[in-house]
């Protein structure tokens, strides 16, 4: 595993007060505003509430992350507004120096801080799903997609294992699987990968995506729960196959049950209704939804056995992940692929 890629999982996260962050936000950014913090990973989030009632989100980097990455982050967005001004994302709001970013010394070390505008709602995961809403998420998806389309950067490749095209990288993460049968078919997914997936990716269309359309990142209207408010969180952003976008977004809508792809054939057919899919993707989709279950299964494993105190985060949708996996083990990959046809076929 590359060395920057193991640092950014391994290093502890920020640890700023709310009197901390209150402090950056009005000598770097010129908010005068209360904190509260906001569940995170590597990176530290707070919402911040200045007195007129305007909030804002501050976002302070792991200080493992390369300055290279948050500026691609930051233009990534820019570049959305201005391709899509109706896409309901975060826009940066400039620093008092005029730059996009901040630096900040903290215990020792110096972490990029930067402040978003508040995108307002609650997380999806909050509100009943259902087949209406995972097309309109499948349309979403893919206006965001288009609206990348043609940006680049030269930090558009980041060192991160959360992009599947290094998913091979994972296999070391392996042994920290405990339950046998849970093991095996993750190295299943692996060998699928590696053998039938891996060669096929530098053939398809490739771009800056999303990369973690989690139900987390998705904000619905609290006043109408069947309409998207917000997309947020573009850390994970990356130049990689952008089949994989889809992948990424139907992994977190597969059904409970003995039949988990029904719920993403939806949230599938409402992306190519947008961005039409090409034959192969619609091919290896059913192949790199698994591979994101795997992903996830495999670091965030990894990650509760160096951070144990930030177990309930990272473990958060663990089972499920699980019963998805062992679910789409079920289903053979030949009627996998026909049902995701017959769904974009009947747009």
């Amino acid at each position: 595993m590359q060395a920057d890629i193991l640092k950014s999982l391994t290093t502890t996260p920020p640890v700023f007060s709310l009197a901390d962050a209150e402090f950056v936000a009005s000598e770097h950014f010129g908010i005068v505003a209360r904190a509260k913090l906001l569940v995170s990973d590597k990176d530290q989030n707070f919402c911040l509430q200045a007195n007129d009632g305007t909030c804002f989100t501050l976002k302070i980097a792991n200080h493992a992350e390369h300055q290279l990455t948050v500026d691609f982050q930051n233009e990534a967005l820019s570049h959305v507004a201005a391709q899509d001004a109706s896409l309901p994302v975060p826009r940066v709001i400039p620093a008092s120096n005029g730059q996009l970013h901040a630096s900040v010394d903290h215990d020792g070390r110096t972490h990029i801080v930067r402040v978003l505008t508040w995108v307002d709602g609650m997380a999806m995961h909050e509100a009943p799903a259902g087949r209406d809403l995972a097309h309109k998420l499948g349309e979403i998806l893919a206006r965001l997609d288009l609206a990348l389309k043609g940006f680049d950067h030269p930090g558009s490749n980041p060192p991160q294992l959360w992009d599947m095209k290094r998913a091979s990288d994972l296999r070391e993460l392996l042994p920290y699987i405990e339950d046998p049968y849970i093991s095996e078919l993750i190295g299943g997914t692996l060998d699928r990968f590696d053998t039938h997936v891996q060669p096929m990716l530098n053939t398809l269309r490739t771009q800056v995506i999303y990369n973690d359309l989690n139900p987390g990142n998705v904000l619905l209207d609290i006043t109408n729960p069947q309409a998207i408010s917000g997309i947020i969180d573009f850390g994970d952003v990356v130049k990689s196959p952008l089949i994989i976008d889809l992948a990424i977004a139907a992994a977190y809508q597969l059904s409970e049950g003995d039949d988990p792809l029904a719920g993403a054939l939806p949230l599938i057919a409402g992306y190519h209704a947008v961005c039409p899919l090409q034959q192969v993707e619609m091919t290896l989709l059913i192949d790199l939804i698994r591979t994101r279950l795997i992903t996830s299964l495999l670091i965030n494993t990894y990650r509760t056995t160096l951070f144990p105190e930030n177990r309930e985060y990272q473990m958060i949708s663990y089972n499920a992940i699980k019963a998805s996996l062992v679910g789409l083990d079920r289903l053979p990959r030949d009627v996998a692929a026909a049902r995701i046809i017959a769904a974009c076929n009947s747009t």
